[in-house]
């Protein structure tokens, strides 16, 4: 007969519910086209490859309180590195709107495969011009690597400082300066359209510069996007290069 006992296998315990809330944000992980079961196995195969690593964290607490808050601990560590990762998605699900108002093309919106939400061309562009640059660089490894760091800086009995919270509010302010960066060609562009139009229609009353500006506007727009392609693929590798070292300040 075969006994398990809960000193075996409560570092486990910890390092799976640390990895599932991670996966319930990370980008390709937490999209709906990965089952749960599959990101509950990853979290498992985490869980019983660090353990023997990492030791026992101290032991089982002798308070069922205690083990709630760090059961709750985990969880909102492996949330909050998440959203590390997920804060340059979001920058470019912004950037995506922001270029769809400029260009005539928030009224076209279509269902994101990977969110399953309503979403412009611009919009489901960058996310999987994103999601393919975070799995071809091989980001998510590094991501993984610093989850598995995590624990040395940050083990489940660590408090979080009050200094974490100013790192959120930074990181989410790059969210931001990323989008209007990448949307900036575009603004200009949009701008120099709607101007020229303005002393078009000015010029000559007769002409509907209303209706003539859209295509213009649609055809102008996509060609500056599509020129700037490769500024905007530089933008998000540059994020991209500092997503470890976000996850891990965000618990420091």
């Amino acid at each position: 007969m075969i006994t398990i006992h809960i000193e075996d296998i409560y570092p486990g315990l910890l390092i799976f519910l640390r990895a599932t809330g991670l996966f319930l944000i990370m980008p390709v992980f937490s999209g709906s086209m990965i089952p749960a079961p599959v990101r509950i196995a990853l979290s498992a195969i985490l869980a019983y490859l660090l353990a023997p690593i990492f030791g026992d964290f101290g032991g089982v607490p002798e308070h069922w309180f205690i083990v709630a808050l760090e059961v709750i601990h985990e969880v909102l560590t492996g949330l909050l590195m998440g959203f590390a990762v997920r804060f340059l998605l979001y920058s470019l699900e912004m950037a995506g709107e922001i270029i769809a108002v400029q260009i005539g093309l928030s009224l076209s919106s279509n269902i994101d495969p990977v969110t399953r939400n309503q979403a412009t061309p611009p919009n489901t562009m960058l996310l999987s011009l994103g999601t393919v640059l975070f799995l071809v660089t091989g980001a998510y490894q590094f991501c993984l690597v610093a989850f598995a760091r995590s624990f040395e800086i940050f083990p489940p009995s660590a408090i979080f400082a009050p200094q974490s919270i100013n790192t959120v509010i930074d990181s989410s302010g790059r969210i931001f300066l990323l989008a209007v960066q990448i949307s900036a060609p575009l603004l200009a562009i949009s701008f120099l359209v709607n101007m020229a139009f303005s002393v078009l229609g000015r010029a000559s009353p007769s002409l509907n510069v209303f209706m003539l500006s859209f295509p213009v506007q649609i055809l102008a727009g996509l060609t500056v996007f599509s020129m700037t392609l490769g500024l905007t693929i530089q933008y998000i590798l540059r994020d991209m290069q500092h997503l470890p070292e976000s996850m891990l300040q965000f618990l420091k």
